[in-house]
């Protein structure tokens, strides 16, 4: 019985043995692994060409900023024709560039005949030196607005006038003065012209308004050039002249400028310095608030302006506006740490959040933000 009882025991125990066995030397199975999803490929970038045109003021710093721009973005290309603000405002209007450019901002009547609404961003600040060629003379030259308005409409015209002489205190030669002014429709035109009216009554009377104009308001006096490069050129080849261009042209050409009397008693020359403080005194700039013309304090250059970009709110082409942003967004960041070599002065922070905040307000062509 007990042999029995043991054999069926072991009779119990076999499978299990058994089954312990075949567990033991049971092949591995190899982990799966599941391969990682492939990460997606970055969207291709298009090449973009943006075209422009206008202020010539604005061509010294606009080119060497662009061209940056172009070596870090390598498939952007901007091309801009400096062919004065009138031609800026015109080709907006007939949607013939990508985006324009005026010292003057568009005003309602220029609007109105846009093909849709447009924004105007500030992108640069410069001035307007009263520049002249006298052998002999490289600086002390000084000039209120009484004076100038003499010399500009043809009252004074000789430069060893005694009026110039008191002011100045410098001994000037016997030589005619030469008067250049732009003969095109300019915004350094009207920055001149609403100098002389602010502070020279005399000027007022001749011209017969308070409205600054962007057509030179004196005719049949003076010789008029077109563009700033050509009153510049002028400048240069002719003895005894003076005239009106954006300091950048007059510190590329190395000109004489005069000391203007600003409106808290001193003469200042132009420099990157006295601009800058002009627009300092800029808290509510606006295309229809743009003035910075004769602002106070002692180191103001009294002659200073911003220069307006024109950009068609809603693009037609998506990537065209997201490049448009793109670019401008460095024009008024990055682009304005070269300002001041260049003879204009970097934008005050409060104007680069209201130039980044307008172009926020760029739109694809269904009036949707544009991507960001």
């Amino acid at each position: 019985m007990l042999k029995r009882a043991t054999a069926v025991a072991l009779a119990l125990l076999v499978p299990i043995a058994g089954g312990a066995c075949a567990s033991a030397q049971a092949p591995k199975v190899a982990a799966v692994h599941k391969k990682p999803k492939p990460k997606p490929k970055p969207k291709p970038v298009p090449s973009v060409t943006l075209n422009g045109a206008g202020a010539s003021s604005i061509e010294p710093f606009f080119s060497p900023v662009f061209y940056a721009y172009h070596q870090a973005h390598r498939k952007v290309t901007v091309n801009y024709d400096p062919a004065g603000s009138s031609v800026g405002i015109s080709d907006i209007q007939q949607g013939t560039v990508n985006f324009g450019d005026s010292e003057i901002p568009m005003q309602p009547k220029d609007l109105a005949l846009a093909k849709g609404p447009v924004l105007q961003v500030p992108v640069d600040l410069g001035g307007i030196a009263i520049s002249y060629n006298i052998p002999g003379v490289p600086t002390g030259l000084k000039l209120d607005g009484p004076t100038l308005a003499l010399i500009l409409d043809g009252t004074i015209e000789n430069w060893d006038s005694p009026i110039i002489a008191a002011e100045s205190g410098v001994n000037l030669p016997n030589m005619p003065i030469v008067v250049v002014h732009r003969a095109d429709s300019a915004g350094p035109t009207w920055d001149v012209d609403d100098f002389l009216i602010q502070t020279a009554p005399s000027w007022v009377q001749i011209i017969g308004t308070k409205n600054p104009s962007k057509t030179w308001p004196i005719t049949g006096y003076g010789l008029g050039e077109q563009l700033n490069s050509g009153v510049a050129t002028y400048i240069a080849q002719t003895v005894g002249s003076i005239g009106y261009v954006e300091y950048g042209y007059a510190l590329k050409a190395g000109f004489t400028n005069a000391a203007i009397l600003n409106s808290s008693g001193a003469y200042v020359a132009p420099s990157a310095a006295g601009i800058g403080s002009a627009g300092s005194y800029a808290q509510n700039l606006s295309p229809s608030n743009f003035s910075i013309i004769n602002e106070p304090g002692a180191a103001t250059y009294p002659i200073a302006n911003f220069s307006w970009t024109l950009l068609y709110q809603k693009q037609s082409n998506t990537a065209t506006g997201e490049a448009l942003q793109a670019l401008f967004n460095y024009v008024v960041t990055t682009g304005q740490t070269t300002a001041a070599s260049l003879g204009y002065a970097p934008l005050p922070a409060n104007v680069v959040s209201i130039s980044q905040a307008t172009l926020k307000q760029l739109e694809t062509s269904t009036g949707k933000p544009l991507p960001s």
